[in-house]
């Protein structure tokens, strides 16, 4: 199993996100947070094939399953959780290894104090 925890952004929101390797083919994802529409993800990601034939994550993005599933539910497009779910299932799976990601803004530039 493997958690994470990621702060949204301005939104003010954020999400545990919770990966089960389920089986050799298969992963479970939980997303926990306040907002409404991260959590109705749940139902569209409680099992995703990840590898073999007819895989639902890796690929482009318009045919990852996270991605058709945020798109559903998520209204504001630069929302950093799909990006957050997919590295989760790539530790998870053993595809990557457990490496923090950023985004930060300079210091200094209009608009990002």
């Amino acid at each position: 199993m493997r958690s994470l925890d990621v702060q949204a952004g301005s939104c003010g929101f954020s999400a545990k996100i919770t990966v089960d390797k389920v089986d050799e083919r298969h992963v479970r994802v939980e997303i926990e947070s306040g907002c409404d529409q991260l959590t109705a993800m749940n139902h569209d990601l409680a099992c995703l094939r990840w590898k073999g034939r007819g895989h639902e994550i890796f690929g482009p993005m318009s045919d990852s399953a996270v991605y058709r599933s945020a798109s559903t539910h998520i209204h504001h497009t630069a929302c950093p959780i799909p990006s957050a779910i997919l590295k989760a299932i790539e530790v998870e799976v053993g595809a990557a290894l457990p490496k923090n990601a950023t985004i930060t803004f300079v210091s200094g530039e209009p608009g990002s104090d």
